[in-house]
Formats: C-alpha cells, structure tokens, sequence
C-alpha cells in the first residue's frame, strides 16, 4: 500500500493574510513491486497553512485548495 505524507516545503509572510504561514505538499510513495528508485514521488495537491482564510478574500493565492474543506492537513 502507498504511504501518504504532508512535508513542508517552507514558511514565510503572506502579504494576503498578513501573518506567517506554512507551505506544504502532500506526496505519495509508492510500496512494494511499484517503487522502482528509493526516494520517487508522486505530488497530489499543495496547501498553506492560512488556506482556509485566504479562501474567503476577493482573489486567493494558488496554495488554496478550492476543492478542499478548509482544514488544513487532509489524507
């Protein structure tokens, strides 16, 4: 079975929410016979950690998850 993971990618300062907030990316590592090189990954969707009140401003940033239900580590 695959493993998913969240792995943050950085922290900065958004200028839309104000605050400092927190980059990530959820990954997939494959198992078993489908790993071929140690270390691959498959990148299924990105978020912020002021995701869920930047979707409520006039123009959100790319990192929110428009489809998501605003919390912010889902698997």
């Amino acid at each position: 079975m695959a493993e998913i993971k969240w792995v943050q990618l950085g922290i900065k300062h958004c200028e839309r929410v104000g605050k400092t907030v927190e980059l990530m990316e959820k990954r997939v590592y494959p198992s078993g016979l489908l790993q071929i090189n140690h270390g691959e990954y498959r990148v299924m969707t990105h978020k912020c950690s002021a995701g869920y009140e930047c979707t409520h401003l006039e123009n959100p940033c790319v990192w929110v998850d428009k489809e998501g239900d605003g919390c912010q580590y889902n698997v």
